[in-house]
């Protein structure tokens, strides 16, 4: 009897034998192999998760709404394939593990603003009594510390509040590492928000202007408070 075919397992396997090819190249950057990501759904596809139920899930890969951070459809191995990752892509880029966490968070009125240093790339929010939070993920083999991966390559949220005003010094560095975005994401969101009551929401200056409008909506709708520099610096 012929063996059945476990086509997830190939899917990964594939997968993480393009990435180590693509992680330890030497030589000729040109001649360098792509990484592959698994793909599902319709025309080109979506990159999906692997976020199975159970040991037996017969459908185990999840595809995101990358607006809300919600799952939407299942697949199972049958169904996906890889795809090279490409640098730039318009459809990628409206399903980063930032996306839906970002808008979450300016719907809760804390439009957060987005930066870039050494260490990667990194969301940051200034609260009204000045202590500040970065947070940012990594993807599922840990080696990148960014928020433009796709959901379908998400491994973990990190974040670091601190608050260095006046003493005592404060700080926490919550991880949110299940490996499951909707959990991850969810968790991340409710903690922002709860550091948001403590500490007091606050206009960013370099918030996009949808996330601005959208926490100013929070605001008139709530009665909320956003403090703007001005009310900080009194």
């Amino acid at each position: 009897m012929t063996k059945r075919r476990n086509f997830t397992r190939e899917l990964i396997t594939k997968r993480d034998a393009a990435y180590q090819a693509h992680r330890y190249h030497h030589g000729d950057e040109h001649d360098r192999p792509p990484m592959l990501r698994v793909m599902a759904g319709f025309g080109p596809g979506l990159p999906v998760a692997y976020e199975p139920r159970s040991k037996s899930d017969p459908l185990p890969w999840v595809e995101y709404n990358g607006d809300t951070g919600i799952g939407n459809w299942r697949y199972n191995g049958r169904e996906c394939w890889t795809a090279p990752v490409e640098k730039h892509n318009e459809i990628i880029a409206r399903q980063t593990i930032s996306r839906s966490v970002y808008l979450r968070l300016a719907a809760a009125g804390i439009a957060c603003e987005g930066w870039d240093d050494s260490a990667g790339t990194h969301a940051r929010y200034t609260f009204a009594d000045n202590s500040e939070v970065t947070w940012s993920g990594t993807d599922l083999y840990g080696a990148e510390v960014s928020n433009h991966h796709p959901i379908g390559e998400h491994g973990s949220l990190g974040a670091h509040w601190m608050q260095h005003e006046q003493p005592p010094y404060l700080e926490e560095l919550p991880e949110f590492a299940t490996g499951n975005y909707a959990t991850d994401s969810a968790a991340l969101v409710a903690w922002m928000i709860g550091l948001a009551d403590r500490h007091g929401r606050r206009h960013q200056e370099h918030a996009t202007q949808e996330d601005t409008a959208a926490a100013l909506a929070w605001q008139q709708a709530t009665g909320g408070f956003i403090a703007t520099t001005a009310d900080c610096a009194r």
